[in-house]
């Protein structure tokens, strides 16, 4: 589930919910904990880069295994590449035309993308 942590926190506190998975950050971690009296199992994850070198080789490879890293991974955003920094010889090789038609290629029909969910509730 992808959206602002008030909408989690509400949904958590109202539902039944027996287990959370949770990752993020620490101060977030350790309210949850105190909301939940423990029922929650905390994760280490980070911001995931994919750093790309100056030596250009198997393009059409390296664009279906970015893809991969960042959208296959539905519902695990803690799992997925944040972010591509490529070295300049990768300008010309296609690259980046190659990971938008394969992004452009997913879909909820075939499974090969999840839903986002982004909701906003009002403050009180």
């Amino acid at each position: 589930l992808n959206c602002c942590g008030s909408v989690v926190q509400e949904l958590i506190l109202k539902t039944p919910v027996r287990m959370t998975q949770f990752t993020g950050s620490s101060q977030v971690a350790e309210l949850l904990s105190c909301e939940t009296h423990g029922k929650n199992k905390i994760e280490d994850a980070g911001f995931d880069w994919k750093i790309l070198g100056p030596d250009v080789g198997d393009v059409e490879y390296v664009a279906w295994q970015c893809d991969q890293d960042s959208y296959a991974t539905i519902g695990q955003k803690c799992s997925a590449q944040s972010i591509l920094f490529m070295h300049e010889n990768w300008e010309d090789s296609g690259l980046i035309a190659m990971m938008k038609e394969n992004a452009s290629k997913r879909n909820l029909q075939d499974l090969t993308v999840g839903p986002v969910f982004l909701t906003h509730i009002p403050p009180k």
